[in-house]
């Protein structure tokens, strides 16, 4: 799984579920505030459908916060204003980062676990979206056939 996958998931989760995915790092590891969470607007950037070409939809809220785990930087920009939320992700991708530092003595075995939770978040996720999508597939109108 790489950041832009990761990050997807934990954009998509409750605040619950990332503070329940962050909570062994924060009782194990020694975390540090870099950058509190605040808010700030980002721009965000669409393809149109036709041209293909980009162009800015407008500004979003967001919150962003940059913290270290053991050393290793974490950071993490989150649509909304949920400043716990953003610090916990921000704590997951600290702990990610602690793969290239050996000397911290974190065990493998905690990102694995870490890695296959935040796994168990996105299937849940994206079985909560088929269902959504097949209710409304049951009210889609096809134009074509009313006219028959």
């Amino acid at each position: 799984m790489n950041k832009r996958e990761m990050s997807a998931i934990l954009a998509g989760a409750s605040a619950e579920e990332v503070e329940a995915a962050a909570a062994g790092i924060r009782d194990n590891c020694e975390i540090e505030i870099l950058k509190k969470p605040q808010k700030t607007l980002v721009m965000v950037k669409v393809r149109e459908s036709v041209k293909r070409s980009l162009f800015y939809l407008g500004e979003v809220l967001a919150t962003e916060c940059m913290v270290t785990v053991n050393g290793a930087k974490g950071a993490s920009v989150m649509a909304g204003d949920n400043f716990e939320k953003c610090i916990n992700a921000a704590i997951i991708d600290g702990f990610m980062n602690t793969e290239k530092m050996p000397e911290c003595g974190i065990l493998e075995e905690k990102r694995e676990s870490l890695r296959g939770e935040i796994k168990r978040l996105g299937e849940k996720q994206k079985n909560d979206r088929e269902k959504l999508n097949r209710q409304i597939r049951k009210s889609q109108v096809n134009f074509n056939v009313m006219g028959e």
